[in-house]
């Protein structure tokens, strides 16, 4: 059977599961639901008037998202990033976004989504929340890597950088100041633009070592 498209066909709303699934990410992600903080299926339902089934489908797809974890038999809880965790997790991150800048400078591929992204995080006013920050943020190394061109990996990246985010809902402390992501990924994304391959590895190799830093000077204060 032909399926036609156009006509004039209106898209539908999101679910209502596709919607607590957003407002979810935005508060664990912002900072108003805090690591380790528990959350049973009934105060969710109870708080934003759905039914339990709605906050299961929900939480199960946060936790495919690696944003919550869901013990067998407990309450599901915001994950709390460990030294170890973060340690981990740029293990794993660091080669692909230094092959990805490395490919960037090299063939001086187009970085137009990255430069919208920065202007989105350098606009964004000083009272704006630490999610939206992090979300720009996430949007400006996701279009980096996009950028490259490889479909495997813009599909290995992007669940890594949701727990990226995490390790960031808990580093807000350590940017006290509006702008101070701003200003860091400016410098980075003026290296990788610089067509010097090295330079933009090196630039990328420090943000990413000054991140693991940040977070192992807060994990032992």
């Amino acid at each position: 059977m032909t399926t036609a498209f156009g006509g004039g066909t209106v898209l539908q709303p999101l679910s209502t599961t596709d919607a607590l699934v957003a407002e979810l990410r935005r508060q664990i992600l912002g900072g108003q639901l805090r690591p380790g903080e528990t959350l049973p299926e009934i105060n969710l339902a109870n708080t934003f008037g759905v039914a339990r089934p709605t906050v299961r489908s929900a939480l199960q797809t946060l936790a495919g998202r690696n944003l919550v974890r869901r013990p067998a038999g407990r309450s599901a809880s915001v994950p709390v990033m460990t030294e170890q965790d973060m340690h981990d997790l740029y293990f794993v991150r660091a080669p692909l976004e230094l092959q990805a800048v490395t490919a960037i400078a090299k063939r001086n591929l187009d970085v137009a989504a990255a430069r919208r992204a920065l202007a989105d995080l350098e606009t964004l006013p000083a009272g704006a929340g630490w999610g939206e920050r992090v979300q720009a943020h996430t949007e400006f190394h996701l279009a980096l890597v996009h950028a490259v061109g490889s479909p495997r990996l813009s599909r290995l990246y992007p669940p890594l950088q949701e727990e990226m985010q995490l390790c960031l809902a808990q580093l807000q402390s350590s940017y006290p100041e509006p702008d101070d992501l701003a200003v860091e990924h400016r410098e980075l994304l003026d290296s990788v633009t610089s067509g010097d391959a090295e330079a933009a590895r090196s630039v990328m190799r420090e943000h990413l070592d000054h991140a693991v830093r940040l977070f192992t000077s807060q994990s032992q204060s």
